[in-house]
């Protein structure tokens, strides 16, 4: 009897699984905040919103520092715990300190002299290995419907060298070649009468030395200007050519 009960029960357990639909089951989890959007005198007030029935933690481990303290303004609707004591949530918590915030939203509690709002601030103070310490402020607002993350995670930021690698010197030698072998084709092409410097040929032409100038590659500047590759190749011919009869007339 009792394996009969057991196979009803697992088989409506594996329907009401199957006709579950998949985003409930598997919602996204981890938010990122960098550094700077929540600590500093650049940072805006980040909003974390905190679901029904869905915790969300604010995690600390990337960036290595350890939480030390921590307020929250309104207690009457969301529930605050870490993953280790902290003074002034934990009694004799002789060394306080943790890398997590869980947060769990409850039923609204009535507790007199705080004013009923829909979101409330959170204050973290941690510190880095070095002693540093840092503020971060969070605005938690109260959600309802489908949990968009269950964890926001700390990162610290990408330096600005990382993220706008600088051009390679060897990659301006060459444009600067570049330039001046179609700047030698201009005046070889003027003076056999290809090209007049009235032309609007000419023209474009000075309008892709200035993109490639201003660090364009030959395709992108050759497209913004509206100058064909084949020209730019014939111009580039010319002074080669150019520069060896000048060389054999010199021998």
């Amino acid at each position: 009897m009792k394996s009969v009960i057991n196979t009803v029960t697992g088989g409506t357990l594996a329907l009401a699984l199957a006709l579950t639909p998949i985003s409930t089951i598997a919602a996204p989890v981890v938010r990122t905040i960098f550094q700077s959007m929540a600590s500093g005198t650049q940072a805006k007030l980040q909003t974390i919103n905190v679901w029904n029935g869905h915790g969300v933690a604010i995690s600390f481990y990337e960036i290595s520092e350890t939480i030390k303290k921590v307020w929250l303004d309104d207690p009457s609707q969301i529930l605050l715990d870490t993953d280790g004591c902290l003074e002034g949530l934990d009694q004799n918590c002789s060394s306080p300190g943790a890398g997590l915030i869980h947060l769990r939203r409850i039923k609204r509690v009535n507790i007199p002299g705080i004013p009923q709002t829909s979101t409330t601030l959170l204050t973290v103070i941690t510190q880095s290995s070095s002693g540093e310490r840092k503020a971060y402020s969070f605005r938690l607002a109260t959600s309802n419907g489908t949990p968009k993350y269950s964890q926001v995670a700390i990162k610290a930021d990408v330096a600005r060298e990382q993220t706008a690698p600088k051009p390679q010197l060897q990659s301006l030698v060459k444009t600067q070649q570049t330039i001046n072998q179609i700047r030698g084709g201009i005046v070889v092409a003027i003076k056999s009468g290809w090209i007049l410097q009235q032309d609007e040929l000419h023209q474009r032409l000075q309008k892709l030395i200035g993109y490639l100038q201003a660090g364009d590659d030959i395709s992108t500047a050759t497209n913004k200007a509206d100058v064909s590759q084949d020209l730019v190749n014939k111009l580039i011919a010319l002074n080669n050519n150019s520069d060896n009869l000048r060389q054999g007339n010199s021998l």
